[in-house]
């Protein structure tokens, strides 16, 4: 699925008061990786990086009251350590 910005520019995709992201991941890659989910096993930090400048952008332009941010463990391994990754990268 293609990244927002990767999509086309002009597209208005708020469409509430509020922001939801999900960082999925791929089921396979990561179980061909790992079954044990007790640490970042692929390294998304740039991927991360993109989401945060992102999301700054559109919650502070559209000024949007929340954002609600979570992955699972087939995103990068470990999903409560890239949600912390997200937030010490978002709090720099």
């Amino acid at each position: 699925m293609p990244r927002p910005w990767e999509l086309k520019a002009g597209l208005d995709l708020i469409t509430s008061d509020f922001v939801y992201v999900r960082w999925l991941g791929d089921r396979k890659e990561i179980e061909a990786i790992t079954q044990v989910w007790d640490k970042v096993v692929v390294d998304k930090a740039e991927d991360i990086r993109k989401w945060v400048d992102f999301l700054k952008q559109v919650i502070f332009d559209k000024k949007l009251r929340k954002l609600f941010a979570f992955a699972n463990s087939h995103y990068a391994g470990h999903g409560p350590a890239t949600a912390e990754q997200f937030k010490m990268m978002w709090n720099k």
